[in-house]
């Protein structure tokens, strides 16, 4: 077969003569597709086929940025003081954190992060073949970017040997955000030895949990079905401590789930409702079907919120289920 590929008879590199073709000519069925010479891409870092210890975090970070970037996001992780923790190591990244999601949130619909599902195979390789070489901080941001996309690689199962052995180094921040992800990723009773040594943790990182930390373990432990009162009794004397930074839905939260936790402090429950009072205004319907339905079950007088709210409960009843408008109507003597 004879080929013109030489210059002067039209051939040369990127030129049409130059393809391989089954004809003796140009003229072919191929003669229409232009040849172009393009440099591979190996867009090696985009999968982390050799992702380090340092490009596994920047990569959770971004993640992590893009989702609290989205309006969208769901209230309860930022309750786990994400960008918080994203840059508690460094303060300068965290100044300009601020800025990022203002620009973010203008153009996230260009510049939205979509990952494939090869990305997140990789990416949970790189990290359990490098969990031995991860600082605990750096594997709970990672982790909590696993958590924040609903992608579960068995990257949750395959960690736990490692998280037990860090328990002792864990600060308060990375405690709440582990927790949260695993109480809800984990199958209920089957992990209960590796909850009560977190829990019997909890002494050790009290000084750095804030009112709504608390809460958040709280309910964790609640859900898991771990509802040990030695926890209300360690939480209770900070929180009063407190009470006075605390808001409506703190508030209405910790008043619900003490009560589920049957904790018979009764001067607990008094502190809570003289601090709600001064809060009646803040409440929303369901804050405060939770903060007056807790202190009715633990017996605490009422009659001084029921007078200052008479006026305006009406508002909240189309909120409410059948079986809380009948408490709430029972409550006010409605009709």
């Amino acid at each position: 077969m004879f080929y013109l590929c030489p210059k002067k008879l039209g051939g040369g590199v990127g030129r049409r003569l130059c393809m391989p073709i089954y004809s003796g000519s140009s003229d072919s069925v191929f003669k229409y597709k232009n040849f172009v010479l393009k440099k591979i891409k190996h867009k090696y870092e985009n999968v982390l086929l050799f992702g380090d210890i340092h490009k596994l975090r920047m990569t959770a970070e971004e993640l992590i940025k893009n989702v609290i970037s989205n309006d969208n996001i769901d209230n309860d992780y930022n309750n786990y003081k994400l960008q918080k923790y994203m840059y508690n190591k460094t303060e300068k990244i965290k100044k300009a954190s601020n800025d990022d999601i203002e620009k973010d949130k203008s153009s996230k619909n260009k510049n939205s992060i979509t990952k494939k599902l090869s990305f997140w195979q990789i990416y949970s390789i790189r990290v359990k073949k490098n969990i031995h070489l991860l600082n605990f901080f750096d594997f709970a941001l990672i982790l909590q970017s696993f958590h924040l996309y609903n992608k579960d690689t068995g990257i949750y199962v395959s960690s736990i040997k490692y998280i037990e052995d860090q328990i002792p180094v864990m600060n308060g921040i990375s405690f709440v955000i582990i927790l949260n992800i695993l109480s809800k990723r984990l199958k209920k009773n089957n992990y209960n030895e590796f909850f009560k040594k977190m829990m019997n943790y909890l002494p050790n990182i009290l000084y750095e949990l804030n009112l709504k930390d608390m809460s958040n373990i709280l309910n964790c432990f609640y859900n898991l079905e771990l509802n040990d009162k030695k926890v209300c009794e360690l939480f209770y004397l900070k929180i009063l401590s407190n009470i006075n930074k605390i808001d409506a839905l703190t508030l209405s939260s910790l008043c619900y789930i003490f009560y589920k936790y049957n904790f018979e402090n009764i001067h607990f429950f008094e502190c809570l409702k003289k601090t709600g009072f001064n809060l009646l205004d803040d409440f929303d319907a369901n804050q405060f079907y939770k903060f007056i339905f807790s202190l009715y079950k633990k017996k605490i007088c009422l009659k001084e919120i029921i007078e200052k709210k008479k006026n305006d409960i009406l508002s909240f009843l189309p909120n409410y289920s059948d079986e809380e408008k009948l408490f709430i109507c029972e409550i006010f003597n409605l009709k």
